[in-house]
């Protein structure tokens, strides 16, 4: 569904000219934003058809979607932009204690 290689590709040209970044941070942040492009993919099957999907299966896609991604995009946002991750919702999303959140 996706294009690794040029998305990889189209993110360091960005990140070089762009952003200013060296070619390993640059590296980086493209790996960052494209080791996950199979869980975008399956999240997009899955909006574009949510009623072909069970629910033990919404479930499965959502637990490896959010372990997987936002790590990831975290990573990614901090070496663009060099601004950390903050709870923003105030909900915990940033510390250890995952099960009173919200």
């Amino acid at each position: 569904m996706f294009d690794a290689s040029i998305i990889r590709k189209c993110i360091e040209d960005a990140a070089r000219s762009e952003a200013e970044l060296s070619v390993e941070i640059a590296r980086d942040v493209s790996f960052h934003m494209t080791d996950w492009l199979d869980d975008l993919a399956l999240y997009v099957d899955f909006c574009r058809n949510p009623l072909a999907f069970s629910p033990a299966q919404v479930n499965d896609l959502l637990i490896k979607f959010l372990v997987h991604v936002p790590n990831h995009v975290a990573a990614a946002s901090k070496l663009y932009t060099d601004i950390p991750v903050t709870d923003v919702f105030g909900i915990g999303a940033t510390d250890g204690d995952t099960r009173d959140a919200g």
